[in-house]
């Protein structure tokens, strides 16, 4: 059988880690897959990864070539339906183990309803309005995947090595942290994956995980990949994780990104990070004298509940934070993202609002603290809203 996958996806979204394990699970069943931008004749069965909510409709505008098309992506897990008629064959959840099992199925039948027996498997002839979505496909034990070269041939170049799936906080907008058991990778496993990573290409590490500080071994595992000469930097760190535990031997100038998601404590503690003002503080402090200063925060606006009047505590946040001492000129850019219920998630049947009110003040609050009144200062950065 002649295979292809292709992503349906923004060019900038390409090269999904999670796609590219599909591919070479396949790849170890026996069935080469080609990775193709453009779906094209040729082949016996389309793999197509629909990677967020609004890639729906490129999967639906795709013409199809193969007799067969398999869809699978992250947001299958959640809510597949809009895929249904625009697919074969639906995988629902992680798909290392599914894809062999497929594949192996439509060699051997010739028939896409033998893919009915499959866990977290939607067959769409058979598929009928109302039905229950069948439950995501949890990889456990996790797969032994080798190290992803992420961006070859730029300046961004990396191995990306994955250490965790699924979130252990679960917070109550998140849907990483719901629609997936939180499973780690062993010390071990991780070790072995980042001797295979060919230093010879680069020797950059970023290790990947819905929250990569939450695996019990991050600090030994930043010391083994320094001990071997690699470089790293990391995609963010909780502040309970790092109020617990510390910062691991991390290199200066990194971008840190840190999740704040609400303005006040009472609507972190209602949505299930009960993170405190005091610790926000002590967070940024501990960063500040480790020598970081560049860092993204990211807040949720429009909960239901939400009142104009909560900007002010926000405002006094940023007050204190602006006393902490510095040495530097320190970087602040701020993603503010409206509430969006998500499905699978203890707030998606919950409203949400968009306060034009609270926009402005928003705006405003960011034209009156762009630059420091004095150096060393904060410069901050309103990073975008509405999520673009």
């Amino acid at each position: 059988m002649k295979i292809a996958l292709i992503e349906a996806c923004r060019e900038a979204d390409a090269g999904s880690i999670g796609a590219w394990y599909v591919t070479e699970h396949a790849k170890k069943a026996g069935y080469p897959v080609d990775i193709i931008r453009r779906n094209k004749s040729g082949y016996d069965i389309e793999l197509v990864s629909v990677h967020h909510c609004d890639d729906f409709e490129r999967l639906a505008v795709m013409p199809k070539y193969a007799k067969w098309r398999l869809v699978g992506g992250h947001v299958m897990q959640n809510n597949p339906r809009p895929a249904i008629p625009f697919a074969d064959a639906i995988c629902v959840g992680e798909g290392e183990t599914w894809i062999k099992k497929a594949l192996k199925l439509l060699d051997e039948t010739d028939d896409i309803a033998s893919l009915q027996e499959l866990p977290g498997t939607i067959v769409s002839k058979n598929w009928q309005a109302g039905m229950e979505i069948p439950e995501a496909n949890a990889e456990n034990p996790l797969p032994d995947n080798m190290p992803y070269l992420n961006r070859p041939g730029t300046r961004s170049v990396a191995w990306y090595v994955e250490i965790a799936r699924g979130c252990p906080y679960r917070c109550k907008f998140c849907e990483l942290g719901n629609s997936m058991p939180f499973r780690t990778y062993s010390m071990e496993q991780v070790k072995k994956c980042l001797d295979f990573a060919d230093t010879k290409i680069t020797r950059k590490i970023n290790f990947y995980a819905p929250d990569e500080a939450s695996h019990p071994h991050y600090h030994e595992l930043f010391d083994y990949l320094f001990s071997k000469g690699y470089s790293a930097s990391f995609s963010s760190m909780r502040i309970e994780s790092v109020l617990k535990r510390g910062l691991p031997k991390i290199k200066k100038n990194h971008l840190v990104r840190v999740g704040i998601d609400g303005l006040t404590e009472e609507t972190r503690r209602r949505v299930g990070k009960p993170i405190t003002n005091d610790q926000i503080i002590e967070y940024f402090k501990l960063m500040l004298e480790a020598g970081q200063v560049q860092f993204k925060m990211f807040f949720i606006f429009g909960y239901p509940w939400e009142k104009v009047s909560d900007f002010k505590e926000f405002e006094q946040l940023m007050k204190r934070l602006k006393f902490l001492h510095l040495t530097k000129n320190v970087s602040l850019r701020i993603k503010w993202t409206p509430f969006i219920p998500q499905p699978c998630t203890p707030l998606a049947d919950v409203g949400s609002q968009y306060d034009f009110e609270m926009v402005d003040k928003i705006n405003i609050w960011h034209a009156l603290h762009a630059r420091p009144h004095s150096e060393p200062g904060w410069f901050i950065e309103n990073d975008g809203m509405m999520g673009k």
